[in-house]
């Protein structure tokens, strides 16, 4: 029945009460099978209102089943055996569970089941299926109201089996709750010394039986088999044979899975080591008797004597080098960190690199220490102590200081940096310009005239003032005339030279002559071309006579079947099978194969594969290579200057021309099957490293890429991040083995080898002094222009008197 107000549904439940006889509540429930919310409130208003009275069998229960009702019609001897209560027009009577209606009304077998079992008679599943008539049971465990009895019959909770049943389990949980408080007491008096450890038998026979599933204490098993209390030493040492065994962990692996030790998962996290743990550099765990636990304490050992070395350097020297600090090469990496954490920066003067000491100095002797060790001289007045990297900061400006001191812009700063006509060093990564440098240059009349000298041109721009072409500016960058400051990319993605505005301008009244050069060196090629063309006219055979055909030489012999090592079949493999593959391989192991095979592959397929490189030279080499294995028709070239065979399955081509097509063409990247990264680490590049970010986003979904690099220490990052942007795991293949030993050494001009500090000093010395040749070099070159200006003056004074006195001679006329 629809119920649409609540007058209606208590006009409904009127008529649907028998006239003659109560009836129970639950029997009215079954019979409207309304919603018991509903059900009640309209009964307790019917009862409030005396159109209905209510009562509850004698033994006073609160269930449903003890509520009945009678409309006023019923007479009193029907309600006198009914054997209920007294009857009463109270609506309280009515407040029952609703939770109990509810459950009677959900389906017609919970019902059937409940008013079975109300007889208070157990009965088993296959009874109350064979009298319900229904072999498809709501589950009888789930039902609030049954309870199961140990022989699996079940009955009503509210039966006198039920009753006893419940009260069974009572004293049962009781006594489990007892046995559980028991051991727990048991357990903190056997664990009270943490390094006790229990076998199973050992702990069942102090506990008087075996460990109780809940018992809050907490216990574990250890590797061993025996038992510990958690957080201490002995399942400690548990927890560092574990790690010895399965090696390094992060930090954040290492808290889940031993959260349970709080105490050591709180000191390791704040870095205090507890032995025998260890953190790593890298923030991993593990612990002193493993490899790398090993190297980290021979590590540390060594950089308990450099600690008091470099403090003593600190305090006498404002200034010091690496060379200074390290007795054997292998501590340059612990002494780097060390002088880095206590708060030391590394600078660039004249070419000379410093560590700047952290601690404080008198201006003077840092103005003496920087001439010694660089020759650059700068004033000092006595005063306090000073930090030198203060005093350094005191004495320059960034580069955008000096942009807005000179009112210029930051490239111009730079140009005239580059140009040395601006003193500078560095500091870090930052350019910082010496401040009295930058305030007399600002003075300077001159100063738009360098920084239109210093400017960068693109080579259209250099041919617009030599009034050529850009081709024939890029011909002067190339026979040395001009020298190039840079690269710029244009718009259809090729690489531009930049040259000097000031280049240009000195070399536009030489360029006739050299146009000249040019034309005469033309003239000459031609000619001895046409010589050569007679002379093989001359020597061709006579009519009627064919040369022979040159035999063509049949390729030698394979001298056996090729086998590949381990991680070239891993890495062809899974390339082969369709997958994004990066391979990570020392210099000379094979890389290249595992390319061949794959593109070997792909054309035999009928598709196309795309090789890039980071480098046109690369590129160019490979391309001959790839001539040579795969045949010349089949190989193509496609740089920013070069286009050879562009539409062969193989093409060879920068990484930027790639990403370019991705952009610009992909409609014309269907045919391509694979793309193969050679040098791939170059995607950790701060400048071009976009080029292959970019190329693996937006490359089509089809293509398959091929990673090859020699120096990739986290691989399997970029793996994780290949596959995120791709949507599919990538392969990693990584092989440590080097086939060819790696040996460096160092070769100065004179052709001593040298070591590395005594090549670093070698090199910084040649830097210093090839900085003080250019310094003398301006200088000269100052004192020549002013010579030149003072002779052309005195020149002119001369000419000018010349010219007077001829006109003091001319006659003069008088009429």
């Amino acid at each position: 029945m629809v119920v649409k107000d609540k007058e209606q549904l208590k006009t409904y439940i009127l008529q649907e009460l028998p006239e003659d006889k109560p009836v129970s509540l639950v029997d009215l429930v079954l019979k409207l099978r309304l919603k018991p919310q509903l059900l009640l409130a309209a009964l307790q208003s019917l009862v409030a209102s005396h159109h209905l009275r209510v009562a509850r069998l004698r033994s006073n229960g609160e269930e449903a089943e003890t509520v009945w009702l009678a409309r006023n019609e019923v007479a009193e001897q029907e309600l006198a055996t009914a054997g209920v209560g007294d009857w009463s027009y109270s609506p309280q009577l009515v407040a029952v569970r609703q939770r109990k209606l509810a459950a009677l009304l959900g389906d017609d077998a919970r019902g059937s089941i409940l008013r079975l079992l109300r007889d208070g008679q157990p009965r088993n599943l296959a009874q109350i299926k064979l009298e319900v008539g229904n072999e498809e049971l709501p589950s009888l465990r789930n039902m609030d109201q049954v309870v199961e009895l140990p022989d699996g019959r079940f009955t009503l909770k509210d039966t006198a089996l039920g009753k006893a049943e419940m009260e069974r389990r009572y004293q049962q949980l009781k006594l489990l709750k007892e046995r559980q408080a028991f051991q727990e007491k048991k357990l903190k008096e056997i664990f009270i010394d943490g390094n006790v450890r229990l076998s199973r038998g050992e702990l069942a026979e102090a506990l008087g039986g075996e460990l109780l599933p809940k018992v809050k204490f907490p216990i574990l098993r250890l590797i061993s088999g025996h038992y510990a209390v958690a957080d201490s030493p002995a399942a400690w040492e548990d927890t560092a044979q574990y790690l010895t065994r399965n090696g390094p962990l992060t930090m954040d692996d290492f808290i889940r899975k031993f959260r349970i030790h709080g105490t050591l998962v709180a000191s390791l996290r704040a870095g205090k080591e507890i032995h025998p743990f260890i953190i790593l550099p890298d923030g991993k765990l593990t612990t002193v008797t493993t490899i790398e636990g090993k190297a980290e304490l021979a590590r540390r050992e060594m950089g308990k004597g450099l600690r008091e070395k470099l403090e003593e350097i600190y305090r006498q020297q404002p200034f010091f080098t690496l060379g200074q600090v390290l007795e054997v090469p292998e501590q340059r990496e612990v002494a780097t960190k060390m002088i880095q954490a206590a708060g030391a920066y590394r600078i660039y003067i004249n070419g000379v690199g410093l560590w700047a000491s952290p601690y404080p100095h008198p201006p003077k002797v840092i103005v003496q220490e920087l001439k010694r060790l660089t020759g650059i001289h700068l004033e000092a007045n006595e005063g306090q102590d000073i930090v030198p990297l203060t005093w350094l900061a005191s004495r320059s400006m960034s580069v955008s200081e000096a942009a807005d001191r000179l009112k210029l812009g930051e490239e111009d700063i730079l140009n005239l940096y580059e140009l040395e006509e601006l003193g500078s060093f560095r500091l870090g990564n930052s350019t910082r310009l010496w401040r009295d440098e930058v305030k007399t240059i600002k003075y300077r009349p001159d100063l738009h005239k360098i920084v239109k000298r210093a400017a960068k041109l693109t080579t259209l721009e250099a041919a617009d003032l030599l009034d050529t072409t850009p081709e024939r500016v890029r011909r002067l960058v190339r026979e040395g005339y001009i020298n190039p400051v840079g690269e710029i990319e244009a718009e259809n993605g090729r690489l531009g030279i930049l040259v000097r505005r000031g280049d240009i301008q000195a070399i536009k009244e030489r360029f006739a002559g050299i146009e000249h050069e040019w034309s005469l060196a033309a003239k000459q090629q031609r000619r001895e071309a046409a010589q050569l063309s007679v002379a093989l006219r001359k020597e061709k055979p006579p009519a009627g006579k064919k040369r022979p055909r040159r035999a063509v030489a049949a390729p030698p012999p394979l001298l056996g079947q090729v086998t590949l090592d381990q991680f070239q079949e891993q890495a062809v493999t899974a390339a082969l099978a369709g997958r994004n593959v990066l391979v990570a391989a020392p210099t000379g192991t094979g890389k290249t194969v595992i390319a061949e095979r794959l593109i070997e592959a792909v054309i035999a397929k009928g598709k196309s594969a795309v090789y890039t490189s980071p480098l046109k030279a690369l590129s160019n080499q490979k391309f001959v290579d790839f001539r040579n294995v795969f045949g010349q028709d089949r190989v193509g070239l496609v740089t920013g200057d070069i286009s050879i065979n562009p539409y062969a399955p193989l093409l060879i081509m920068t990484t930027e021309i790639f990403r370019n097509r991705c952009f610009s063409e992909p409609e014309g990247l269907q045919d391509v099957a694979c793309v193969v990264f050679d040098e791939i680490h170059y995607l950790d590049d701060p400048e071009r490293g976009t080029a292959w970010e970019e190329s693996i986003i937006f490359a089509p979904a089809h293509v398959k890429f091929l990673g090859l690099s020699a120096t990739v220490p986290n691989i399997q990052e970029i793996a994780d991040w290949m596959g995120e942007v791709r949507g599919e795991q990538v392969e990693v293949v990584v092989e440590t083995n080097r086939a060819v030993p790696l040996a460096i050494n160092w070769l100065n001009s004179e052709g001593i080898i040298l070591d590395e500090d005594e090549a670093r000093e070698y090199i910084e010395e040649a830097i210093r002094k090839r900085s003080q040749e250019r310094k003398a070099e301006r200088v000269a070159r100052e004192m020549a222009r002013e010579l030149a200006r003072a002779e052309d003056v005195e020149q002119g004074n001369g000419r000018w008197k010349r010219r007077g006195a001829r006109r003091s001679r001319k006659p003069i006329h008088r009429h």
